[in-house]
């Protein structure tokens, strides 16, 4: 008998403990007390019984979900086609869950919500380079309206892949897209809106330290329908982002060696044809050409339908040089033939006495002393024993100059076309 009352003595005690606990959250008349707020209250209200993973709607409605997108940074990566995107993703909808009376909770008209807490929609990117979609969007808070609006705007980093064109390689620009829908809702379900008031400009918000700018950015919304299903539509933004590299540092890094090459190209053809600095000039280059097509390759992938133009430059730059050295031996060789009883050709003497050999020997064709050497007529030839030696100097020294001419105009060939 004793103990049947004591049992009850403390479930009775154990219940009066409960109800002093709920007591001091709030009473029978909904009155805060110190240790509660109008918010604690309305969050506790709203969350009650609240499924996050269900679509927040009380019938059958489409849920809209306006983005809008602000780039704080782009970066390209040329070695595996890949575009970074970092951005400001902002996402209305309205969830008809999260309503209530303002007038009921202390004019309470808007309360945080943690992402984790509420329905939220999974928009990812349909061209995404990564396998996973946990860390796109950073961890940050929903504004809650009392209309049900909720307000979503969260850092976020897409890596998107990029057909990008290296053919102008380190300028040009460069065309990227970035698609924006539902993972797992169709156009029925999950509606993508855009707010056609904003401006292209708005978009754009670049921070300090990036090194491209965006040149043009376009949205467009889009409705596709599949075969294998037609009554379901699905639904994506579609954002265009065009991009243009910084390029001060690179007139430094590309075009001024380009310039030393093509001025050291040409040199060589400047020089006596019996010297020998014209081997050393030309191996100079050679090796200056191969460092340079080395430090290109590895920082652009060479592709194999869009070879970059200053690889091309580099690599015909690479023939030449290799020709012009070629050339460089047999004009050395034929600079000091020395065999004057071996006849010269009669159209190479006329084509010493020619204007344009004159012009290219830089000696008039009244220079006495020189007619002498180069006319054959000359009976008394005891006189000019290096006559045969000089003609074929003067020969090496026309074909050099020669040289000099068709390279140069290879050169200005391969900048006009480079440049169209």
């Amino acid at each position: 008998m004793f103990k049947s009352f004591l049992k009850k003595v403390l479930c009775l005690i154990i219940i009066i403990k409960f109800a002093n606990i709920d007591a001091a959250i709030t009473d029978n008349y909904g009155k805060q007390h110190w240790n509660d707020t109008w918010t604690d209250k309305l969050r506790r209200d709203l969350l009650r019984f609240y499924d996050r993973h269900s679509r927040p709607v009380i019938s059958d409605h489409l849920t809209n979900v306006t983005v809008n997108t602000v780039l704080k940074y782009v970066d390209l990566d040329f070695q595996n086609s890949i575009m970074t995107i970092n951005a400001w993703v902002s996402m209305t909808w309205q969830d008809e869950k999260l309503l209530w009376n303002v007038s009921d909770y202390g004019d309470t008209k808007v309360v945080n919500m943690a992402y984790d807490e509420i329905w939220m929609p999974d928009i990812v990117a349909y061209n995404s380079a990564d396998g996973h979609h946990d860390e796109t969007y950073g961890k940050i808070n929903c504004v809650v309206r009392s209309d049900g609006m909720v307000h979503w705007i969260p850092p976020a980093k897409f890596r998107v892949f990029c057909d990008v064109d290296l053919t102008n390689w380190p300028f040009g620009e460069h065309t990227c897209s970035l698609r924006l829908g539902s993972w797992t809702y169709d156009g029925n379900s999950v509606s993508m809106q855009i707010n056609q008031k904003i401006n292209t400009a708005d978009m754009i918000n670049l921070e300090e330290g990036c090194k491209w700018d965006i040149t043009k950015v376009t949205q467009r919304r889009r409705v596709e329908s599949y075969s294998c299903n037609s009554n379901d539509i699905y639904e994506d933004i579609h954002y265009s982002i065009t991009v243009k590299r910084k390029i001060p540092a690179y007139h430094s890094i590309v075009v001024i060696p380009a310039i030393v090459v093509v001025f050291l190209t040409l040199s060589v053809f400047w020089l006596p044809p019996e010297s020998t600095e014209k081997f050393m000039l030309s191996g100079v280059t050679l090796v200056i050409v191969c460092i340079l097509l080395m430090m290109i390759s590895g920082n652009v992938p060479i592709m194999s339908d869009r070879i970059p133009l200053i690889v091309m430059f580099y690599s015909n730059s690479l023939g030449m040089v290799t020709l012009s050295m070629v050339f460089s031996v047999l004009l050395h060789n034929l600079a000091k033939y020395k065999q004057p009883d071996h006849k010269v050709p009669k159209y190479i003497t006329q084509l010493l006495n020619t204007k344009f050999g004159t012009v290219m020997r830089f000696t008039s064709m009244k220079n006495d002393d020189e007619d002498k050497i180069l006319d054959e007529s000359n009976d008394d030839k005891s006189q000019y024993p290096q006559l045969k030696e000089s003609q074929w100097y003067y020969l090496a020294l026309i074909l050099d100059r020669t040289m000099f001419i068709v390279y140069l105009f290879l050169f200005i060939a391969m900048v006009i076309y480079f440049l169209k």
